[in-house]
Parts: C-alpha cells; structure tokens; sequence
C-alpha cells in the first residue's frame, strides 16, 4: 500500500467517512476542515498526540468512528498553550478563557453546541480545565460546529460520545454517557449503538496499555512526558532536576492507575475474554513500567544528588555527556564521551529481574526526542546492588524531595562503590568539577 503523508492521510479519510454516510459536503469544505484539523495536530510539542497517533486509529470502525477520531485529540490546550489557531473561530465563540479554567459561553447554549454540552453533562456558565475533559469536549465542540451542515442531529451526537469516551482513566463511564444519551431523545436502540461505537473509540485510543511488548507501551508512555512537562522540549538544556520532576510525576501517576480504569465495555462490545485479556495486559505493563520508572528514579536521584553536592543543579546533557550525541558528533572528529564510557564492572546483584534489566540496558522501543532509549545508569545500578536496594532508595529519595532530608544524607544513606563511581565517571567528563567530584568518590570509598 502506498505510503501517504498526513494531510493526505487526514483529508482523505474525512471525505471517505463523509460520503459513505452520503454527506451533502462539499470537497472544498472537507479539504478546509480536514487541513484545520491537521494543522491541530501539527504543533510544536506533541509527542505522542500528535497526526500519527490519529492516523494510527483510522484503520478500523466505521465513518462515524473514524471522524471522531480524527477530530478528538484536536484540542491540546495546555500542551499548545490555547486553541488550534485553525480552529479557534470556533472555539471563541463558545469558550472563554479564565484564571481557573475555560468557561462556557452562552452562544453554547445554541442547538448544535448545546447536544454537545448535554453529552459532556455541561451547562453555560460552568468552568472545564485540562483534568475534567476540557480538551475532548473543546474537540467534539469544534466537530460538532465544523460538520453541522454535512451530518444530521444524530450523527453529530454520536460523533461527541465517541469523542466524550475518550476522557482517560474514568470509573464506569460508559453507563453515565448511556443515561444522557437516551436524555436526548435518542431512541433506545440507537443508544446502545452509539455507547458500544464509544467503547470502540476510546479503547481503541487507548489500545497501546495493552501491548503485548512493554519496550512498545513504554516507549509510548514516553512520548507523554514531555507534553505535560514544557522544560523537556529543549534536550540539550533541561536540568537533572527538569528530568527528575518528569520521571517522578509520571512514576505517581502510574502507580495510581487502576488497570480496569483504562478499559471499558458496554452490551458485549467488547467481548469478555477480549476486556479480559486487556485488563491482564495493562496490569502487567503497568507494573513493570512502575519499576522501570523506579529504577530510571533512583539513577536519577544519585545524580541529582551528585550534582548538588559538587556545585548544584545543572542540564543532564552536561553531566552525562551528551544526551543528543549523534548530533554532536557530526560536529567533531570523533565520538562524544558520556558518563557510561567510564563506569567500572561490579559484581552483579542476585535479585535482578531479567525483563527490567533488558528494558534497562537495552532501551525502549525508540529514543525519543528528548531521551537516549537505553538507561545506561539504571541498568549499571540495577545489576550491582539489586531491584530490592533501587527500590528502597527511591523511597529515602522521595523523602529528601519532600524535604525530609537531604542530598548529603540521602548520598551517604546509599552503597558507596556504585555511588563513588558514578562520581569518578562525571568527574571524567566534566572538568569544572573533576576536584570535587574525585574527591567526593574518596570520600564515600572511605
């Protein structure tokens, strides 16, 4: 099949949906819509919400389904900090922006917008910020506004259910969303459908908690942390600490996620072993993601820790030597060091569990635009003093972040050797600080 660009992509799977639901639209009109919702998709700082997510899911479902996908990751307010300008004409006219949130506007209230604000459980007046829905509701809005003359009352409502299932991480959402479907006049027969095409939608959006692969689900994962944390788009530039605060509220929130959270049925879609079988899946991925993430904290933390104790906070790519070395090495004669060039061979731990080790030493699916794929310092900690000390020493971390202690203490709280190399190693690299960290690798040895 031949490969496409997403424009094309985008363009052409809205005409396709259109006209199989005989859609009097004009092409012209497809092709404006089509490009404001590429133009969504496009902006600086989506990592994972982004065109290809969108075209990933077009491949399956029907026209209704495949429009809502297209329009539901549109709105990304706090990653693109406001409304797609292609879409904005919409978006102003029915949200207005606040110190607590966005508000609806009373033009919401119209009946095109009001179906949407009924399957969002919305009223005017109330305030949606990023953690209640505001950008799947702000999208199905756009959908709804854009497509109003090309599909009829009932499909543009079942296009904002599609778009409404796809809120993450929900208890039982799909009973509520039934409810104000068939609050709406939408006969029951009609409801089930159009709850069980939700289903669809938002699983489907989801489907990558429950890859058969964790290197795939993590590395997935990891195209979220720089969306919900802005220092990370600069790679050569964010600090220990920019990457510790990253790692550390993503390790939070995943320790928190439930896995029957993350999948959802509705009247046998989908079928029971298939719901099962998902479940199962994301609760393993989940929780060898939560101790890959532990590990990747602890390496972290003695860094962090490192770093302040020898002169302070400072760009990770300066104390590890090149995060982007590919780039740099263009630029120079040879190879640029980094901190794993100089890390010696310890003995190795008993209690190494072999899935983490590999997912450490040999990387996620893919780098990312801000990472390195494989965990060098992770795996070099992991193998010589063990998951069972990594575990505990992110918890003596987590209590000097909360300001229960401090970076000396938790330091000295820790295995000397692996500590003292990763001191001597930066000291390699880094010679502003070679004195002092040479001798705090010394003074730990001793």
């Amino acid at each position: 099949m031949e490969q496409r660009s997403p424009v094309h992509e985008i363009v052409n799977a809205l005409w396709r949906a259109l006209h199989e639901l005989g859609s009097p639209a004009t092409t012209p009109d497809i092709e404006r819509w089509g490009f404001s919702i590429h133009a969504a998709l496009s902006a600086a700082g989506r990592e994972f919400h982004n065109h290809d997510h969108v075209v990933d899911l077009l491949s399956d479902g029907d026209p209704l389904e495949v429009i809502a996908a297209l329009y539901h990751d549109a709105v990304y307010i706090q990653v693109d900090q406001g409304p797609p300008r292609s879409m904005r004409e919409e978006i102003s006219s029915l949200l207005s922006q606040g110190a607590d949130g966005w508000k609806i506007l009373p033009g919401a209230a119209e009946p095109v917008p009001a179906d949407v604000l009924a399957v969002f459980d919305r009223k005017v007046g109330d305030i949606v910020t990023p953690t209640s829905g505001l950008n799947e509701f702000a999208s199905a809005l756009v959908a709804s506004m854009q497509l109003q003359n090309a599909l009829d009352r009932e499909q543009r409502i079942a296009i904002a259910a599609c778009i409404e299932q796809t809120i993450p991480f929900r208890a039982d959402p799909v009973n509520a969303l039934a409810k104000r479907l068939a609050a709406l006049d939408v006969p029951a027969s009609r409801v089930d459908v159009m709850a069980c095409r939700a289903v669809r939608v938002g699983n489907r959006d989801v489907e990558n908690f429950a890859h058969n692969d964790p290197a795939e689900f993590l590395d997935n994962t990891w195209k979220l942390l720089p969306e919900s944390n802005p220092a990370l788009h600069a790679p050569m530039v964010y600090t220990v600490r920019d990457y510790r605060v990253a790692l550390q509220k993503m390790e939070a929130f995943l320790s928190w996620l439930p896995a029957d959270r993350v999948f959802h049925c509705w009247g046998g879609e989908p079928k029971a072993e298939i719901h099962a079988r998902r479940v199962a899946r994301t609760t393993g991925n989940l929780e060898l993601a939560v101790r890959y993430l532990r590990a990747k904290l602890y390496s972290i933390s003695l860094v962090e820790a490192i770093a302040e104790i020898t002169g302070g906070d400072v760009p990770l790519d300066f104390f590890m030597g090149g995060l982007k070395s590919t780039q740099l090495a263009r630029a120079t004669e040879g190879p640029v060091k980094r901190i794993e060039q100089f890390l010696p061979v310890l003995a190795h731990a008993r209690d190494l569990d072999p899935p983490l080790h590999r997912l450490l030493a040999e990387g996620r699916g893919s780098e990312s635009s801000f990472d390195i794929g494989p965990s060098p310092l992770g795996a070099f900690l992991h193998a010589t003093v063990g998951e069972g000390e990594v575990m505990k020493g992110v918890e003596l971390a987590k209590k000097w972040w909360g300001g229960g202690s401090d970076a000396a203490t938790f330091l000295a709280s820790q295995p000397a050797k692996p500590v003292a190399a990763i001191a001597r190693a930066a000291g390699n690299i880094i010679e502003t600080r070679r004195d002092r960290l040479f001798a705090l690798a010394e003074r730990l040895e001793r």
